[in-house]
């Protein structure tokens, strides 16, 4: 790799050829890719790229750690890499930083809160259920196309009264923010989104609502609500989160359990409840990579920072740690002592991650009793795809 531009305060053995779009080995395996990363010994905790415009990335989960909680030293104000893409996202609360995040934290707490999310449940319930009743007798499915992009978008846009027929194109913009293609600039397609959830956030403002989206934008937090700018942004960041996450989230737990017999019986048997089950896989399969914005001049962990670096968080990285968490790449329901990232850490915890673990759970439950055995479909290839979230490209499962 070339080190032509090398930033001055880069040591040149610390440069490593990787890109986190795309690591090496991504069409075998999204979490060996990035598990290339990982150190051996503390040599190098901190490795330098020159890929997406030049940025730290860090080679151990405890870092990771680190980083995302530590908000002094290492700014939400830049999430996005390459970083010039930062200076067009904008959106709260993912890149402010406390004490200013916090009253947009607590207004989307108060309308992510357990009891509101539980209430949801048979709703998901019956959601899951059709979906599978759909393809169960057909022997087989695309579970990417006929569940996974299905399931937690609909969820969510039932939550937030918004119509099912604008899924194909909002997920396209959403997609383009998070891997994009080239077939549209980031700036355009977060404006796309804007100009998509204002009319909702105007036409409901001040309403006394039922939905969330109406629950979010017109709920007090600190003695007061929020503007029309902020509910707009809190809302595309919401929707953004909602409609690909989980989905995403969803192709990996269900790629693992159609490989892994011994583990669905477990399940199936009674040996080990599904939401234990969900949190141990969760802990393994962590997909999100944000980035920080470096906020003065440090040593951090030996390296030489300065104000401004980007450096990324890579969460993946935490399944296959065995510094993080012993054993890490082996699944081990009831595992006894299992740290995870997989909703983040920190002031920026996902405030969605009880929505995603009771759909997960969920569609477990109804799966394994309509399709307790099933497999992956080897005529058809599986594929990785990387990004701010990891992805299953396409999962084709047989019965």
């Amino acid at each position: 790799m070339s080190t032509e531009t090398l930033p001055d305060h880069v040591a040149e053995h610390l440069v490593r050829d990787f890109n986190i779009y795309n690591p090496p080995g991504i069409e075998g395996d999204f979490h060996q890719a990035w598990a290339t990363l990982l150190a051996e010994d503390d040599s190098s905790p901190l490795v330098w790229t020159q890929e997406n415009e030049g940025h730290w990335l860090p080679t151990r989960s405890s870092i990771v750690e680190e980083i995302l909680t530590d908000y002094s030293r290492f700014s939400s104000r830049s999430i996005i890499l390459p970083k010039s893409h930062s200076a067009d996202h904008g959106l709260l609360p993912t890149t402010i930083d406390p004490p200013e995040h916090h009253f947009y934290r607590k207004t989307l707490n108060h309308s992510m809160a357990p009891a509101a999310v539980n209430a949801m449940g048979e709703n998901i319930r019956s959601i899951v259920a059709s979906l599978i009743d759909g393809f169960v007798d057909k022997g087989g499915c695309n579970f990417t196309q006929d569940f996974a992009d299905i399931l937690p978008i609909r969820v969510f846009l039932s939550m937030m009264d918004l119509p099912e027929d604008d899924i194909p194109q909002t997920k396209y913009w959403t997609d383009q923010l998070i891997r994009p293609d080239g077939t549209i600039t980031f700036a355009d397609a977060l404006q796309n989104l804007k100009d998509y959830i204002a009319p909702y956030v105007d036409q409901r403002m001040g309403k006394d609502g039922t939905d969330m989206l109406s629950r979010m934008i017109n709920g007090q937090t600190n003695d007061r609500t929020l503007t029309r700018e902020e509910a707009i942004k809190l809302s595309i960041q919401v929707f953004i989160a909602g409609v690909d996450t989980v989905v995403n989230l969803l192709g990996f737990v269900f790629l693992f359990l159609a490989k892994n017999a011994q583990h669905r019986a477990q399940i199936i048997e009674g040996e080990i409840s599904v939401a234990e089950a969900v949190e141990e896989i969760l802990r393994r399969f962590p997909l999100v990579t944000v980035a920080r914005e470096v906020t003065e001049d440090i040593e951090f962990h030996g390296v030489q920072l300065k104000a401004g670096d980007m450096i990324a968080a890579p969460t993946p990285l935490a399944g296959m740690d065995n510094t993080f968490t012993p054993n890490a790449e082996d699944v081990e329901f009831g595992r006894k002592r299992g740290n995870s990232l997989t909703f983040g850490r920190g002031a920026h915890t996902c405030p969605g991650k009880n929505l995603a673990r009771i759909e997960l759970r969920i569609a477990i439950e109804e799966w394994l009793r309509r399709i307790p055995d099933f497999h992956v479909d080897q005529s058809r290839d599986v594929s990785f795809s990387s990004g701010i979230v990891g992805v299953v490209n396409e999962l084709n499962l047989r019965w």
